[in-house]
Parts: C-alpha cells; sequence; structure tokens
C-alpha cells in the first residue's frame, strides 16, 4: 500500500505543477496525467469536449 500511496503524491504533485504552467485545473491535469496523455492545452480542450454531453440536433 505504501507504493500505492507514493504514487498518488507524485500524481498530485506533477498535476499541480502542470496546471499552474499550463493554465488549467488541477482535476484536468490529473486526469489527463492518468490517462496517460501529456498535460497540454489542446489535450485539456479535447478531454473537456469528450466530457461534456453534446445536444442532439433536431433535424
Amino acid at each position: 500500500m505504501k507504493n500505492v500511496n507514493d504514487l498518488d503524491k507524485i500524481i498530485i504533485i506533477a498535476s499541480r505543477v502542470a496546471a499552474k504552467r499550463r493554465g488549467m485545473s488541477i482535476s484536468v491535469a490529473k486526469n489527463l496525467l492518468l490517462l496517460g496523455t501529456e498535460p497540454t492545452r489542446a489535450n485539456a480542450t479535447l478531454f473537456h469536449c469528450q466530457q461534456t454531453p453534446q445536444k442532439l440536433e433536431e433535424v
């Protein structure tokens, strides 16, 4: 369990640093790191678009 706690602490610290440097929220940076992608603005935008439900267009 000690390794899991250490890993979680590392991810939290890395997400805080990435969020501060790249101007995004800590939660988005953490989610991107957990997905294995680089926490950039482009990836944050794509992640946000995938998380928000799309409205159905009327035909």
